[in-house]
Protein backbone atom coordinates (compact mmCIF):
# COMPACT_ATOMS: atom_id res chain seq x y z
CA UNK A 1 0.00 0.00 0.00
CA UNK A 2 2.97 2.35 0.82
CA UNK A 3 4.32 1.69 -2.85
CA UNK A 4 1.10 3.16 -4.73
CA UNK A 5 0.63 6.50 -5.81
CA UNK A 6 -1.29 8.90 -3.29
CA UNK A 7 -3.85 9.57 -5.64
CA UNK A 8 -4.21 5.32 -5.80
CA UNK A 9 -4.57 4.82 -2.45
CA UNK A 10 -7.19 7.41 -1.90
CA UNK A 11 -9.13 5.96 -5.05
CA UNK A 12 -9.06 1.99 -3.35
CA UNK A 13 -10.19 3.86 -0.28
CA UNK A 14 -13.24 6.02 -1.37
CA UNK A 15 -14.09 2.38 -3.56
CA UNK A 16 -13.87 0.39 0.20
CA UNK A 17 -16.45 2.83 2.21
CA UNK A 18 -18.55 2.91 -0.99
CA UNK A 19 -18.54 -0.33 -1.11
CA UNK A 20 -19.59 -0.22 2.96
CA UNK A 21 -22.12 2.29 2.53
CA UNK A 22 -24.42 0.22 -0.20
CA UNK A 23 -23.72 -2.79 2.07
CA UNK A 24 -25.18 -1.18 4.98
CA UNK A 25 -27.75 0.57 2.93
CA UNK A 26 -29.29 -2.50 1.37
CA UNK A 27 -29.02 -4.41 4.26
CA UNK A 28 -31.27 -1.61 6.45
CA UNK A 29 -33.71 -0.80 3.75
CA UNK A 30 -33.91 -3.18 1.31
CA UNK A 31 -36.32 -6.01 3.81
CA UNK A 32 -38.38 -2.64 4.96
CA UNK A 33 -39.00 -1.49 1.49
CA UNK A 34 -40.16 -5.16 -0.09
CA UNK A 35 -42.21 -5.38 2.58
CA UNK A 36 -43.71 -2.54 2.60
CA UNK A 37 -44.32 -2.85 -1.18
CA UNK A 38 -46.26 -6.21 -0.63
CA UNK A 39 -48.62 -4.67 2.04
CA UNK A 40 -49.85 -2.13 -0.17
CA UNK A 41 -49.99 -4.67 -3.21
CA UNK A 42 -52.07 -6.74 -1.00
CA UNK A 43 -54.30 -3.67 -0.44
CA UNK A 44 -54.27 -3.38 -3.79
CA UNK A 45 -55.35 -6.98 -4.56
CA UNK A 46 -58.08 -6.50 -1.80
CA UNK A 47 -59.28 -3.44 -3.96
CA UNK A 48 -59.60 -5.39 -7.30
CA UNK A 49 -61.59 -8.08 -6.01
CA UNK A 50 -63.92 -5.89 -4.22
CA UNK A 51 -64.17 -4.73 -6.83
CA UNK A 52 -64.92 -7.59 -9.89
CA UNK A 53 -66.72 -9.47 -6.65
CA UNK A 54 -70.29 -7.58 -7.04
CA UNK A 55 -70.27 -7.73 -11.14
CA UNK A 56 -69.42 -11.20 -11.12
CA UNK A 57 -72.27 -12.09 -9.07
CA UNK A 58 -74.77 -10.13 -10.69
CA UNK A 59 -73.71 -11.34 -13.88
CA UNK A 60 -73.73 -14.97 -12.73
CA UNK A 61 -76.88 -14.10 -11.35
CA UNK A 62 -78.39 -13.33 -14.32
CA UNK A 63 -76.36 -16.12 -16.56
CA UNK A 64 -74.83 -13.86 -18.38
CA UNK A 65 -71.58 -15.61 -19.27
CA UNK A 66 -70.34 -13.83 -21.91
CA UNK A 67 -70.07 -10.64 -19.56
CA UNK A 68 -68.25 -12.81 -17.25
CA UNK A 69 -65.47 -13.72 -19.37
CA UNK A 70 -64.78 -10.16 -20.31
CA UNK A 71 -64.58 -8.80 -16.76
CA UNK A 72 -62.36 -11.57 -16.12
CA UNK A 73 -60.03 -10.68 -19.44
CA UNK A 74 -59.89 -6.93 -18.64
CA UNK A 75 -58.86 -7.63 -15.33
CA UNK A 76 -56.09 -9.81 -15.91
CA UNK A 77 -54.92 -7.48 -18.74
CA UNK A 78 -55.02 -4.02 -16.60
CA UNK A 79 -53.57 -5.50 -13.63
CA UNK A 80 -50.00 -7.41 -13.90
CA UNK A 81 -50.63 -9.56 -10.52
CA UNK A 82 -53.30 -11.60 -11.15
CA UNK A 83 -51.97 -14.54 -13.47
CA UNK A 84 -55.33 -16.06 -13.42
CA UNK A 85 -59.55 -16.03 -12.21
CA UNK A 86 -61.94 -18.93 -12.13
CA UNK A 87 -65.63 -18.99 -11.98
CA UNK A 88 -67.35 -21.20 -10.41
CA UNK A 89 -71.26 -21.86 -10.21
CA UNK A 90 -73.02 -24.01 -7.22
CA UNK A 91 -72.54 -27.16 -8.98
CA UNK A 92 -68.66 -26.78 -9.11
CA UNK A 93 -68.59 -26.30 -12.47
CA UNK A 94 -66.44 -23.70 -14.08
CA UNK A 95 -67.68 -21.05 -15.59
CA UNK A 96 -64.97 -19.66 -17.18
CA UNK A 97 -61.35 -19.79 -16.41
CA UNK A 98 -58.62 -17.70 -17.59
CA UNK A 99 -54.97 -18.51 -16.32
CA UNK A 100 -51.74 -16.86 -18.20
CA UNK A 101 -48.90 -18.62 -16.26
CA UNK A 102 -48.05 -21.52 -14.03
CA UNK A 103 -50.08 -21.13 -10.82
CA UNK A 104 -47.74 -23.68 -8.99
CA UNK A 105 -46.20 -20.97 -6.85
CA UNK A 106 -49.13 -18.81 -7.17
CA UNK A 107 -50.84 -17.52 -3.95
CA UNK A 108 -54.57 -17.52 -4.12
CA UNK A 109 -57.59 -15.53 -3.35
CA UNK A 110 -60.78 -17.79 -2.21
CA UNK A 111 -64.04 -15.98 -2.35
CA UNK A 112 -67.97 -16.76 -1.75
CA UNK A 113 -70.21 -15.18 -4.63
CA UNK A 114 -73.76 -14.38 -3.36
CA UNK A 115 -76.53 -13.68 -4.61
CA UNK A 116 -76.47 -9.64 -4.33
CA UNK A 117 -80.56 -10.06 -3.30
CA UNK A 118 -81.27 -13.24 -1.45
CA UNK A 119 -77.41 -13.18 -0.09
CA UNK A 120 -77.61 -17.08 -0.59
CA UNK A 121 -74.38 -19.19 -1.92
CA UNK A 122 -74.34 -18.98 -5.72
CA UNK A 123 -70.85 -20.14 -6.74
CA UNK A 124 -67.14 -19.29 -6.02
CA UNK A 125 -64.31 -17.13 -7.30
CA UNK A 126 -60.50 -18.28 -7.17
CA UNK A 127 -57.87 -15.06 -8.13
CA UNK A 128 -54.40 -16.31 -8.14
CA UNK A 129 -51.87 -14.10 -7.89
CA UNK A 130 -47.89 -13.16 -7.46
CA UNK A 131 -45.83 -10.73 -6.18
CA UNK A 132 -42.80 -10.91 -8.85
CA UNK A 133 -43.48 -8.21 -10.50
CA UNK A 134 -43.24 -6.51 -7.25
CA UNK A 135 -39.90 -7.97 -6.95
CA UNK A 136 -38.85 -7.33 -10.26
CA UNK A 137 -39.69 -3.93 -9.84
CA UNK A 138 -38.15 -3.53 -6.39
CA UNK A 139 -34.95 -4.81 -8.29
CA UNK A 140 -35.15 -2.54 -11.44
CA UNK A 141 -35.39 0.41 -9.43
CA UNK A 142 -32.59 -1.00 -6.98
CA UNK A 143 -30.42 -1.46 -10.05
CA UNK A 144 -30.67 1.83 -10.92
CA UNK A 145 -30.18 3.44 -7.69
CA UNK A 146 -26.50 1.40 -8.18
CA UNK A 147 -25.97 2.79 -11.38
CA UNK A 148 -26.64 6.44 -10.70
CA UNK A 149 -24.86 5.55 -7.15
CA UNK A 150 -22.00 4.41 -9.68
CA UNK A 151 -21.57 7.47 -12.07
CA UNK A 152 -22.11 9.42 -9.12
CA UNK A 153 -18.92 7.81 -7.22
CA UNK A 154 -17.01 7.79 -10.00
CA UNK A 155 -17.40 11.45 -11.45
CA UNK A 156 -16.07 12.51 -7.56
CA UNK A 157 -13.60 10.23 -7.90
CA UNK A 158 -12.38 11.83 -10.79
CA UNK A 159 -12.94 14.95 -10.02
CA UNK A 160 -10.81 14.34 -6.72
CA UNK A 161 -8.05 13.02 -8.59
CA UNK A 162 -8.06 15.56 -10.53
CA UNK A 163 -8.08 17.81 -7.50
CA UNK A 164 -5.44 15.93 -5.74
CA UNK A 165 -3.15 15.42 -8.83
CA UNK A 166 -3.33 20.04 -8.70
CA UNK A 167 -2.49 19.84 -5.31
CA UNK A 168 0.33 17.59 -5.70
CA UNK A 169 1.49 19.51 -8.63
CA UNK A 170 4.06 21.36 -6.63
CA UNK A 171 5.56 17.88 -4.55
CA UNK A 172 5.87 15.94 -8.05
CA UNK A 173 7.69 18.74 -9.56
CA UNK A 174 9.84 18.66 -6.45
CA UNK A 175 10.39 14.79 -6.75
CA UNK A 176 11.59 15.44 -10.53
CA UNK A 177 14.00 18.74 -9.66
CA UNK A 178 15.40 15.76 -6.86
CA UNK A 179 16.05 13.51 -8.95
CA UNK A 180 18.40 15.40 -11.00
CA UNK A 181 19.59 17.59 -8.30
CA UNK A 182 23.46 18.35 -8.18
CA UNK A 183 24.80 21.07 -5.80
CA UNK A 184 26.81 21.76 -8.73
CA UNK A 185 24.07 22.48 -11.39
CA UNK A 186 22.24 25.46 -11.40
CA UNK A 187 19.03 24.09 -9.78
CA UNK A 188 15.80 26.15 -10.12
CA UNK A 189 13.99 25.19 -7.44
CA UNK A 190 10.85 27.56 -6.95
CA UNK A 191 8.63 27.81 -4.25
CA UNK A 192 4.81 27.26 -4.93
CA UNK A 193 2.43 31.39 -4.39
CA UNK A 194 -0.37 29.07 -2.80
CA UNK A 195 -1.08 29.06 0.83
CA UNK A 196 -3.01 25.43 1.09
CA UNK A 197 -1.14 22.28 3.36
CA UNK A 198 0.30 20.51 -0.07
CA UNK A 199 2.17 24.13 -0.78
CA UNK A 200 3.17 24.96 2.51
CA UNK A 201 4.88 21.49 2.73
CA UNK A 202 6.59 21.96 -0.97
CA UNK A 203 8.20 25.24 -0.29
CA UNK A 204 9.44 24.16 3.31
CA UNK A 205 11.09 21.51 1.52
CA UNK A 206 12.82 23.99 -1.04
CA UNK A 207 14.04 26.20 1.93
CA UNK A 208 15.07 23.85 3.47
CA UNK A 209 17.79 22.65 0.76
CA UNK A 210 18.82 25.90 -0.26
CA UNK A 211 19.61 25.98 3.12
CA UNK A 212 21.68 22.82 3.23
CA UNK A 213 22.69 24.21 0.04
CA UNK A 214 24.07 26.90 2.07
CA UNK A 215 25.53 24.43 4.61
CA UNK A 216 27.18 22.66 1.74
CA UNK A 217 29.18 25.38 0.43
CA UNK A 218 30.10 26.64 4.12
CA UNK A 219 31.50 23.24 4.62
CA UNK A 220 33.24 22.34 1.10
CA UNK A 221 34.94 26.04 1.36
CA UNK A 222 36.05 25.15 5.25
CA UNK A 223 37.80 21.51 4.19
CA UNK A 224 39.13 23.36 1.12
CA UNK A 225 40.64 26.01 3.93
CA UNK A 226 41.99 23.22 6.23
CA UNK A 227 43.43 21.30 3.50
CA UNK A 228 44.89 24.21 2.34
CA UNK A 229 46.47 25.13 5.99
CA UNK A 230 47.11 21.53 5.86
CA UNK A 231 49.31 21.21 3.08
CA UNK A 232 51.48 24.51 4.11
CA UNK A 233 52.23 22.71 7.50
CA UNK A 234 52.93 19.85 4.88
CA UNK A 235 54.98 21.72 2.81
CA UNK A 236 56.89 23.12 6.21
CA UNK A 237 57.40 19.72 7.14
CA UNK A 238 58.64 18.49 3.94
CA UNK A 239 61.35 21.53 4.05
CA UNK A 240 62.87 20.14 7.22
CA UNK A 241 62.88 16.73 5.11
CA UNK A 242 64.65 18.09 2.50
CA UNK A 243 67.45 19.84 4.26
CA UNK A 244 67.69 16.33 6.35
CA UNK A 245 67.89 14.25 3.06
CA UNK A 246 70.32 17.12 1.49
CA UNK A 247 73.00 17.42 4.56
CA UNK A 248 74.45 13.89 4.09
CA UNK A 249 75.14 14.43 0.30
CA UNK A 250 76.31 17.96 0.33
CA UNK A 251 78.53 16.88 3.03
CA UNK A 252 79.81 14.30 1.06
CA UNK A 253 80.43 16.41 -2.43
CA UNK A 254 82.01 19.02 0.57
CA UNK A 255 84.26 16.45 1.32
CA UNK A 256 84.91 15.17 -2.52
CA UNK A 257 85.82 18.41 -3.44
CA UNK A 258 88.55 19.04 -0.70
CA UNK A 259 89.96 16.44 -1.26
CA UNK A 260 90.93 16.85 -4.53
CA UNK A 261 91.46 19.96 -4.03
CA UNK A 262 94.31 19.06 -2.13
CA UNK A 263 95.26 15.83 -4.40
CA UNK A 264 95.48 18.47 -7.30
CA UNK A 265 97.90 20.87 -5.00
CA UNK A 266 100.04 17.74 -3.81
CA UNK A 267 99.98 16.68 -7.98
CA UNK A 268 98.93 13.46 -6.41
CA UNK A 269 96.03 12.68 -9.16
CA UNK A 270 95.67 11.41 -12.46
CA UNK A 271 92.54 11.55 -15.31
CA UNK A 272 90.97 8.16 -13.73
CA UNK A 273 91.01 9.88 -10.08
CA UNK A 274 89.64 13.01 -10.92
CA UNK A 275 86.91 10.66 -13.02
CA UNK A 276 85.52 8.76 -9.83
CA UNK A 277 85.40 12.17 -8.22
CA UNK A 278 83.18 13.46 -10.65
CA UNK A 279 80.79 10.38 -10.90
CA UNK A 280 80.85 10.43 -6.95
CA UNK A 281 79.51 13.73 -7.07
CA UNK A 282 76.96 12.96 -9.92
CA UNK A 283 75.84 10.54 -8.17
CA UNK A 284 75.08 12.55 -5.19
CA UNK A 285 73.47 15.69 -7.71
CA UNK A 286 71.46 12.70 -8.95
CA UNK A 287 69.99 11.67 -5.61
CA UNK A 288 69.30 15.53 -4.09
CA UNK A 289 67.66 15.48 -7.91
CA UNK A 290 65.04 12.91 -6.94
CA UNK A 291 64.74 14.00 -3.70
CA UNK A 292 63.72 17.37 -5.12
CA UNK A 293 61.25 15.51 -7.76
CA UNK A 294 59.41 13.18 -5.43
CA UNK A 295 59.07 16.49 -3.53
CA UNK A 296 57.62 18.46 -5.90
CA UNK A 297 55.10 15.45 -7.14
CA UNK A 298 53.95 15.24 -3.66
CA UNK A 299 53.37 19.07 -3.04
CA UNK A 300 52.03 19.94 -6.53
CA UNK A 301 48.54 21.88 -6.34
CA UNK A 302 46.83 20.69 -9.71
CA UNK A 303 45.01 17.63 -8.36
CA UNK A 304 45.95 15.54 -11.87
CA UNK A 305 44.34 11.90 -12.20
CA UNK A 306 46.63 9.13 -13.47
CA UNK A 307 47.51 5.68 -13.29
CA UNK A 308 50.01 4.36 -10.63
CA UNK A 309 50.86 1.20 -9.09
CA UNK A 310 50.20 1.78 -4.67
CA UNK A 311 53.39 -0.35 -4.10
CA UNK A 312 55.40 2.42 -6.06
CA UNK A 313 53.72 5.15 -4.45
CA UNK A 314 54.04 3.50 -1.19
CA UNK A 315 57.50 3.49 -1.66
CA UNK A 316 57.47 7.06 -3.25
CA UNK A 317 55.73 8.55 0.11
CA UNK A 318 58.40 6.20 2.27
CA UNK A 319 61.38 8.12 0.65
CA UNK A 320 59.81 11.33 1.07
CA UNK A 321 60.70 10.57 4.89
CA UNK A 322 63.86 8.55 4.48
CA UNK A 323 65.57 10.55 7.18
CA UNK A 324 62.60 10.13 9.79
CA UNK A 325 62.26 6.23 8.64
CA UNK A 326 66.39 5.00 8.64
CA UNK A 327 66.22 3.08 11.99
CA UNK A 328 62.54 1.37 10.99
CA UNK A 329 62.15 -1.86 9.80
CA UNK A 330 59.45 -1.64 6.73
CA UNK A 331 58.18 -4.66 5.12
CA UNK A 332 55.69 -4.22 1.97
CA UNK A 333 54.07 -7.04 0.37
CA UNK A 334 54.46 -7.86 -2.98
CA UNK A 335 51.10 -7.50 -4.61
CA UNK A 336 50.73 -5.43 -7.84
CA UNK A 337 47.57 -3.38 -7.82
CA UNK A 338 46.91 -0.17 -10.44
CA UNK A 339 44.67 2.69 -9.54
CA UNK A 340 43.79 5.29 -11.88
CA UNK A 341 43.10 7.87 -9.16
CA UNK A 342 44.70 11.15 -7.53
CA UNK A 343 48.55 10.18 -6.79
CA UNK A 344 49.60 12.91 -4.77
CA UNK A 345 46.42 12.90 -2.58
CA UNK A 346 47.29 9.03 -2.03
CA UNK A 347 51.17 9.65 -1.06
CA UNK A 348 49.59 12.38 1.69
CA UNK A 349 47.20 9.87 3.30
CA UNK A 350 50.13 7.56 3.30
CA UNK A 351 52.54 10.02 4.65
CA UNK A 352 50.26 11.69 7.43
CA UNK A 353 50.00 7.46 8.67
CA UNK A 354 53.55 6.81 8.55
CA UNK A 355 54.21 10.23 10.97
CA UNK A 356 52.03 9.75 12.97
CA UNK A 357 53.98 6.26 13.93
CA UNK A 358 57.04 8.01 13.93
CA UNK A 359 55.99 10.39 16.29
CA UNK A 360 54.65 7.68 18.53
CA UNK A 361 57.49 5.68 17.85
CA UNK A 362 59.44 8.80 19.31
CA UNK A 363 57.18 9.50 22.23
CA UNK A 364 57.74 6.13 23.51
CA UNK A 365 61.04 5.70 22.51
CA UNK A 366 60.70 2.17 21.12
CA UNK A 367 64.07 0.32 20.13
CA UNK A 368 63.37 -2.26 17.59
CA UNK A 369 60.65 -0.24 14.96
CA UNK A 370 59.17 -1.97 12.39
CA UNK A 371 55.85 -0.96 10.02
CA UNK A 372 54.31 -3.75 8.03
CA UNK A 373 52.15 -2.45 4.85
CA UNK A 374 49.77 -5.31 3.42
CA UNK A 375 48.62 -4.58 0.11
CA UNK A 376 45.53 -7.51 -1.22
CA UNK A 377 41.84 -7.38 -2.31
CA UNK A 378 38.76 -9.03 -1.56
CA UNK A 379 35.31 -8.89 -3.85
CA UNK A 380 34.36 -5.46 -3.37
CA UNK A 381 37.58 -3.23 -2.44
CA UNK A 382 41.15 -3.17 -2.73
CA UNK A 383 42.96 -2.43 0.61
CA UNK A 384 45.89 -1.28 2.36
CA UNK A 385 46.78 -2.40 6.19
CA UNK A 386 49.46 -0.60 7.62
CA UNK A 387 50.68 -1.62 10.95
CA UNK A 388 53.68 -0.60 13.55
CA UNK A 389 54.51 -1.73 17.05
CA UNK A 390 54.01 1.21 18.70
CA UNK A 391 52.20 0.14 21.38
CA UNK A 392 48.83 0.72 19.52
CA UNK A 393 46.73 3.49 20.48
CA UNK A 394 44.41 3.96 23.74
CA UNK A 395 41.28 2.73 23.93
CA UNK A 396 39.83 6.17 25.28
CA UNK A 397 40.86 8.09 22.14
CA UNK A 398 41.01 5.48 19.11
CA UNK A 399 37.55 6.72 18.17
CA UNK A 400 38.32 10.49 18.02
CA UNK A 401 41.54 10.10 15.84
CA UNK A 402 39.93 10.98 12.67
CA UNK A 403 38.55 14.39 14.38
CA UNK A 404 39.72 17.88 12.79
CA UNK A 405 42.16 19.02 15.32
CA UNK A 406 42.34 16.51 17.93
CA UNK A 407 45.97 15.71 19.01
CA UNK A 408 48.00 14.19 21.52
CA UNK A 409 51.60 15.43 20.44
CA UNK A 410 50.71 19.55 21.16
CA UNK A 411 54.55 19.51 22.91
CA UNK A 412 55.70 18.48 19.21
CA UNK A 413 53.08 21.18 17.70
CA UNK A 414 50.94 19.00 16.42
CA UNK A 415 47.80 20.30 14.66
CA UNK A 416 45.29 16.93 14.87
CA UNK A 417 44.27 18.08 10.87
CA UNK A 418 46.64 14.87 9.43
CA UNK A 419 44.14 12.13 9.93
CA UNK A 420 41.49 14.00 9.69
CA UNK A 421 42.40 15.34 6.19
CA UNK A 422 43.37 11.49 5.38
CA UNK A 423 39.97 10.43 6.06
CA UNK A 424 38.25 13.62 3.89
CA UNK A 425 40.56 12.03 1.02
CA UNK A 426 39.98 8.72 1.26
CA UNK A 427 36.03 9.55 1.36
CA UNK A 428 35.82 12.10 -1.17
CA UNK A 429 38.37 11.53 -3.72
CA UNK A 430 38.82 7.76 -3.61
CA UNK A 431 34.93 6.84 -2.50
CA UNK A 432 36.18 4.42 0.23
CA UNK A 433 37.44 4.71 3.80
CA UNK A 434 40.03 4.74 6.87
CA UNK A 435 40.03 2.66 9.53
CA UNK A 436 41.78 1.89 12.79
CA UNK A 437 42.09 -0.87 15.25
CA UNK A 438 44.35 -2.43 17.57
CA UNK A 439 45.34 -5.86 17.61
CA UNK A 440 48.22 -6.94 20.71
CA UNK A 441 50.36 -4.22 20.55
CA UNK A 442 50.16 -2.89 17.04
CA UNK A 443 48.33 -0.37 15.52
CA UNK A 444 46.43 -1.45 12.33
CA UNK A 445 44.90 1.64 9.79
CA UNK A 446 43.24 0.15 6.98
CA UNK A 447 42.59 2.01 3.81
CA UNK A 448 39.32 0.51 2.05
CA UNK A 449 39.46 1.69 -1.71
CA UNK A 450 36.43 0.08 -3.36
CA UNK A 451 36.29 -1.57 -7.18
CA UNK A 452 34.46 -0.38 -10.17
CA UNK A 453 34.12 2.90 -9.40
CA UNK A 454 35.25 6.29 -10.92
CA UNK A 455 37.31 8.84 -8.71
Amino acid sequence: MRNLSIVIQIAIINILVFSIFISIFIYKNYSIVSNQLVLLQNEKIDSIIKTITPIISINLTLGLEDNIKEIVNESIKLHKELIGIEVINNGNEVIYKNINSDIKNAKMYNIILEDTIIKSKIGELKVFYTFSSIYSKLLSEFYQFLAFMAIFFILSLLISSFLIKQNLKPLIKLKESMKNYSLHKNNTLKEDNFKNEISVINNSAIKMIKKIEEELEKRILYEKEIMQKNRLASMGEMLDNIAHQWRQPLMKINAIVLNTDRSIELKKYDEKYLQDRLNDISQAVFYMSNTIDTFREFLNPLKIKHIFEIKQTIEKSINVLNTLLKDVDINITEKEIYLDAYESEFMQVIISILSNSIEIFKEREIKEKSININIYENDNNYLINIEDNAGGIKNEIIDKIFEPYFTTKHKSGGTGMGLYISKLIMQTSFKGDIKVQNKDDRAIFILEIPKGKEF
